[in-house]
């Protein structure tokens, strides 16, 4: 058969998105369906979708090649348009009742299939259901596919899904409120997972107006979602409110998974306050009410968060944190949870970089490659922010700035505030590194802002150790003893216990600034991770 550039000279053509002026009614039947299809079409479809007898539908194929309308697919089993535009055309001008037609015929085409339609088939099932207004097939075909979507990580296609799943149970007959509320839930849900948290608590407040009067299960869901997002935000009073709601109808509800959840949220609150003991407490509540559970996603989840409570109660309980990353990494790679699965790796990095920093990058490597595959632009700009200090401890200033800078970009972006407040430091730490003072003092002063802005303690007391340090390389040890004062009330010791020798040592150092007679030690670069886990 000949391709599409074969006497196109010779007879009207659709170049250009023109329409040729000659088609014959039955190829403008052919060339509607075939628009509604696609930009590419099987022939077998095309066949069944039209009723046609598949000789005659064929040469009516030919010609439109021959005039260059068409082009066939080596096989010829597939043809597909020349011209996008003219496709597009074609489709714009065909009436809305004319198109639901058509793309009810297509989808019932595609249902035909023995022994049944794939689930590679579930998307475009959906679409044309959808544009046919078959309103029961369109919600079953798109929640299907939207399903397979998350399970394939791409969680824009999935939203683009359940988008349409939410309209049809719009449209359909009688009360289908807790269906609409689950299922904005789970567009809440993937906002969530790409870093939307606008986007999300959007969605969570819907499906609460949605789900009033329903169980309080799903209620309960919806409060810790939102929660979730207000530890996020940074908004740690309203977290820990919304988590002691959600508690007390998953007691009613009788859901001690629910429970469990609400645990382990309230034990981050008090790991991003620097109460170390009390997070391991709720993290260790939290796994009594999963005893049982083999839920690998749920479990993973908190060993991550086990491993950073043991991460910060001392050295001496530092390998129970790395063996809990471990078998956090195991059951998420089991579960598919890349963006956890990432926070695992990440995690593992910060509690190993700091006494072997190459093999702290290498994790981080593996943090990114997660959270590239969970479509997470946050978790990879994290793992970059991570990676700065150990930069640092080998030596790789230009690589250090470098990184930090881009993570910055993202996180921006992103307005993820706790990035930005660590961007600040490694900015100090940066500039520090290169002797270059003031710069570094205006890095360190505007971190020391946005931990009191967005009420970060234990952060801060780590920025004002770096500022007294900073200040003491160049002799002002009235402002490095402020500076150290600070952190010592902000309780550094505590909330970074892998810094308590070297803030010892400027102490010294500081307490002996008071006596000018004698010789001053210089101060000592801390060779730690700047970043507790997340």
């Amino acid at each position: 058969m000949p391709d599409s550039g074969r006497g196109v000279d010779a007879v009207p053509s659709a170049r250009n998105g023109a329409f040729p002026t000659d088609l014959t009614a039955e190829e403008h039947r052919i060339l509607a369906y075939a628009s509604a299809i696609g930009s590419e079409f099987d022939f077998g479809l095309l066949a069944r979708a039209m009723d046609a007898p598949e000789e005659e539908l064929a040469e009516q194929l030919e010609r439109l090649v021959h005039r260059g309308v068409l082009r066939e697919r080596l096989g010829g089993e597939r043809f597909g348009f020349v011209e996008e535009e003219f496709r597009a055309r074609t489709y714009r001008s065909l009436t809305e009742s004319r198109l639901r037609i058509l793309h009810r015929k297509i989808a019932e085409a595609l249902e035909a299939i023995s022994p049944g339609p794939p689930e590679t088939l579930y998307a475009e099932l959906g679409r044309h259901y959808f544009l046919g207004k078959v309103t029961d097939k369109s919600l079953e075909y798109n929640r299907r596919a939207g399903e397979r979507a998350r399970e394939a990580d791409e969680p824009d296609l999935a939203m683009h899904h359940f988008e349409r799943v939410l309209l049809d149970l719009e449209h359909l007959p009688g009360d289908h409120a807790r269906e609409e509320a689950e299922t904005i839930q789970i567009l809440g849900d993937l906002r969530f997972s790409v870093g939307d948290f606008p986007g999300a608590d959007r969605h969570y407040s819907q499906a609460l107006e949605r789900a009033a009067g329903s169980d309080p299960g799903l209620t309960a869901r919806l409060m810790l979602a939102r929660a979730e997002i207000a530890r996020e935000n940074l908004d740690h009073s309203e977290a820990a409110r919304g988590a002691i709601d959600a508690r007390r109808l998953f007691e009613i509800a009788g859901d001690p998974v629910g429970v469990a959840q609400t645990h382990r949220l309230v034990a981050r609150l008090a790991f991003a306050r620097g109460a170390y003991v009390e997070s391991l407490d709720e993290n260790m509540r939290a796994l009594e009410l999963l005893e049982g559970n083999r839920d690998p996603r749920l479990l993973g989840r908190l060993s991550i968060d086990l491993g950073n409570s043991f991460a910060l109660l001392g050295p001496d309980v530092h390998p129970i944190a790395v063996e809990w990353y471990q078998h956090a990494i195991d059951r998420l790679t089991r579960s598919g949870d890349w963006v956890e699965l990432s926070r695992a790796y990440h995690n593992l990095a910060v509690a190993v970089g700091a006494s072997h920093p190459q093999d702290g990058l290498e994790y981080l490597t593996r943090a990114r490659e997660a959270a590239d595959k969970a479509h997470d632009s946050r978790s990879a700009g994290w793992s970059l922010l991570s990676g700065v200090e150990m930069r640092l401890a080998l030596g790789q200033l230009d690589e250090a700035e470098r990184d930090n800078e881009q993570a910055a970009r993202t996180l921006a972006q992103l307005a993820d505030h706790l990035g930005l407040e660590q961007a600040e430091m490694n900015r100090g730490e940066v500039a520090e590194r290169r002797g270059q003072w003031e710069e570094a003092e205006r890095a360190y002063l505007a971190a020391i802002d946005q931990c009191r802005k967005f009420s970060l303690p234990a952060d801060e007391a780590e920025v004002q150790y770096r500022l007294a340090r900073l200040r003491s390389k160049t002799r002002d040890w009235a402002g490095a003893r402020e500076a150290f004062d600070a952190a010592e009330r902000l309780g550094l010791v505590e909330v970074r216990p892998n810094l308590a020798p070297v803030f010892q040592e400027l102490r010294r150092t500081l307490d002996t600034a008071a006596r000018p007679t004698e010789e001053l030690p210089a101060p000592t670069d801390a060779a730690t991770s700047d970043h507790p886990p997340l």
